[in-house]
């Protein structure tokens, strides 16, 4: 049984809607036998906490991302590299890039391709995926499964087609694959401005490591 950990803390709209669907995508992950640990207020220690009493071969944080850095509940960083992080305003004391070691690791929120994922990817990690700008996405309001519907579903490919078996070329290409097919919907329906932002978040998707890596 491989085991898995999600940290989604739904501390404002754009953290809800990850939330929720990182909350439905790991019923369906369980589905295929893998162990879910889901941390929906996580903290540095309940997330360490995690990582040695599960060993989880892929770990998923959602949250608030910085060049260096990711949060969770109550803005404390879980993910960091010793530095000052100019978009999160966060003065890093202690940097954890180790707990990551031999890991699959999705940072599934703004900004983290710029430099916390290629650190990850050079010093520890197996794989790594992320964004390397903003994560922008439409909504309208707070109601689930509207046009913020494409945005989560097309990144959440990535640890379906991991637990289905799929490699890590496979899940990363998925993730590719779907949001162009949204893009491509959302143009012909005439909704430009959502297509736009796909585009925009498929544009700063990278990905590091080896294409043949599985759960």
């Amino acid at each position: 049984m491989t085991a898995i950990l999600i940290t989604a803390s739904p501390s404002d709209p754009a953290t809800k809607f990850g939330y929720l669907y990182l909350r439905k995508a790991a019923d369906y992950l369980s589905k295929y036998g893998h162990k879910i640990i889901f941390l929906r207020n996580a903290t540095l220690q309940n997330f360490h906490d995690a990582l040695i009493e599960h060993n989880p071969k892929l770990v998923i944080l959602n949250g608030h991302g910085g060049y260096k850095s990711v949060t969770g509940a109550n803005k404390e960083v879980l993910l960091g590299v010793i530095s000052y992080d100019p978009i999160l305003g966060k003065k890093i004391i202690r940097e954890n890039p180790s707990w990551m070691s031999g890991r699959i690791v999705f940072l599934f929120t703004c900004n983290t391709g710029v430099e916390l994922a290629p650190r990850l990817a050079t010093e520890t990690a197996l794989a790594v995926a992320a964004f390397k700008s903003d994560y922008v996405f439409i909504s309208e309001d707070t109601r689930f499964g509207g046009r913020e519907y494409p945005f989560f579903i097309a990144p959440i490919q990535l640890p379906l087609v991991l637990a289905e078996g799929g490699t890590w070329g496979e899940a990363t290409q998925a993730v590719r694959d779907a949001f162009e097919y949204y893009y491509e919907k959302a143009e012909a329906k005439g909704d430009f401005i959502q297509a736009k932002y796909l585009n925009y978040d498929l544009a700063n998707f990278v990905v590091y490591g080896n294409k043949a890596v599985k759960l």
